[in-house]
């Protein structure tokens, strides 16, 4: 399973530390240049903005930094879809734990199956086991966590994912856990092989400072959480009488590539 770290090309210090912590656990890698969000609307790498869904959804105005991260994380999922293949992927202010090789090697065994599968420790977050794997639990997030520093994902999800956020209308963290509207299950391999290093102490994304909100704005936020709240447990618990692990949909040809392919790549 082929592994792209997203750095940004002025974050040295993290591009060097990504290195060689890969390097030294024997994994292969390559590096994708991070796409900032003054290139994602030059390049037109999302259909529209919907400004006052991304509000309600995160209480603020989208960040320059997000934007850029997103279409990232995007381009990569094009780059799964043109492959025709599940890839890894990982944003460089990570840590790795000694048990990194052999989770990269059961997560090639089972993300054809789930489709989707993170490997970084988070907090606030619920999930219940469904299988053992070796040394590790696969287990499905009933609460999903937000960041996303390291996850695989098949090409299967990927392409339904681009077609999911051609609007861009939260962070992608935030789409991604919202997995009652995008309709995959979310999966997690414990114990965790990955963890935030101290680089991400310093974010790289800036203007996402929370302020006061207005009444009517808190007001709506608060009854979009309920909503929220009641389509989870709703999914959560159709999925309790569904198969946990089915296998994926075959897919026999790879589509075209994306045009975000071919910007993401381009020259500033």
């Amino acid at each position: 399973m082929r592994v792209y770290v997203i750095n940004m090309r002025e974050a040295v210090e993290r591009r060097a530390a990504a290195e060689r912590k890969l390097d030294e656990a024997g994994i292969a890698f390559e590096f994708f240049d991070g796409i900032s969000g003054e290139q994602a609307i030059a390049h037109r790498l999302f259909d529209g903005f919907a400004d006052n869904e991304f509000l309600l959804n995160t209480g603020r105005k989208a960040a320059p930094g997000e934007i850029g991260c997103f279409a990232s994380h995007r381009a990569l999922w094009a780059q799964a879809a043109v492959l025709n293949e599940p890839i890894m992927i990982m944003e460089d202010d990570f840590d790795l734990l000694d048990s990194f090789p052999k989770a990269v090697r059961v997560a090639e065994q089972v993300i054809n199956e789930v489709g989707y599968l993170r490997l970084q420790v988070n907090s606030n977050a619920k999930r219940r086991e469904i299988a053992r794997r070796g040394e590790f639990s696969l287990s499905i997030y009933t609460k999903a966590p937000h960041c996303m520093m390291c996850y695989c994902i098949s090409p299967e999800v990927a392409r339904q994912f681009i077609e999911d956020t051609r609007v861009m209308d939260a962070p992608v963290d935030v789409f991604i856990k919202k997995y009652w509207e995008h309709g995959q299950p979310l999966y997690a391999l414990t114990p965790y092989p990955v963890a935030p290093s101290i680089l991400s102490t310093a974010t790289t994304i800036t203007g996402r400072q929370k302020k006061r909100k207005p009444l009517k704005l808190a007001i709506q936020r608060l009854v979009r959480k309920c909503g929220w709240h009641l389509q989870r447990s709703h999914f959560n618990f159709r999925q309790r009488w569904s198969p946990a692990v089915s296998p994926a949909k075959s897919a026999t040809t790879a589509p075209e590539a994306p045009a975000m392919v071919i910007a993401a790549n381009a020259s500033d």
